[in-house]
């Protein structure tokens, strides 16, 4: 979940459930816990309000809640001011990618994104690392936690991305990107972050290239020196890349 003092805990709570969903209905927002119908409408109403959510329309699929553009940027870096103001935007997301070799093909770990701000997307997977963190443990923590799976990971390098859009700064983050082909632990299991699954190199290569604006640029490049063989003679890896867009990724 993402708290922010700037928001109620029923806020947060309505924040969280969307950030893992297209949209909601009404009903699937509640909590579990016991409250009264016009307070939980009251603080529904203030995020809708303050522009962070948005009601769609009453028949079809696009019946409920989802969050705005606002929403998906406050996911994406939870410190907002009430003001609307990105206060911060500097953090690091390690990126985990795992290959395996079946049948003497090269297969790379893949996740279809079940939470904002890359919801429905496929690819390789990561996560924030924690303050005082170590960059490799953030990254074998984050496979344990959404794979079940263990692995030994090699730091490749670090891509630096300043995202805008409409001129806005939109994000700042480092991305350390970790690699491992030495893999222990059960079976493949999919959680609440995403279906998993093994894909074909080739097809691995065809996910990350999805959009030039979204892209982490260095994901492409060390998967090609993976299928290639060259993986362990690469030099270590820094970028700093911008992005501008006229919407969000």
């Amino acid at each position: 979940m993402s708290i922010n003092s700037g928001f109620s805990p029923i806020q947060n709570h309505i924040l969280s459930k969307l950030k893992n969903a297209k949209s909601l209905r009404y009903s699937e927002l509640m909590p579990e816990y016991r409250i009264q119908n016009d307070l939980f409408n009251y603080h529904l109403q203030f995020l809708v309000k303050k522009g962070f959510i948005e009601k769609l329309g009453k028949t079809g699929e696009s019946e409920g809640y989802a969050l705005s553009e606002l929403g998906v940027k406050h996911m994406a870096d939870p410190i907002l001011s009430d003001s609307k103001v990105i206060t911060s935007l500097f953090k690091a997301n390690v990126i985990t990618i795992v290959s395996r070799v079946v049948d003497g093909k090269i297969e790379i770990l893949n996740q279809l994104r079940k939470s904002n701000p890359s919801y429905g997307k496929i690819g390789v997977m990561g996560g924030v690392i924690w303050k005082g963190e170590n960059t490799l443990t953030a990254a074998s923590r984050k496979l344990k936690q959404e794979t079940g799976l263990e692995a030994e990971f090699k730091l490749i390098g670090i891509e630096r991305r300043i995202m805008y859009v409409k001129d806005e700064l939109f994000s700042d983050l480092f991305f350390p990107i970790a690699y491992s082909d030495c893999i222990t632990g059960g079976e493949l299991i999919s959680t609440e972050f995403g279906e998993n699954m093994w894909v074909p190199i080739e097809k691995a290569l065809e996910n990350e290239a999805y959009d030039t604006f979204d892209c982490i640029e260095m994901i492409a490049m060390v998967i090609q020196a993976v299928k290639d063989g060259t993986i362990y003679d690469l030099p270590f890896l820094y970028s700093e890349v911008e992005k501008k867009g006229e919407k969000q990724p």
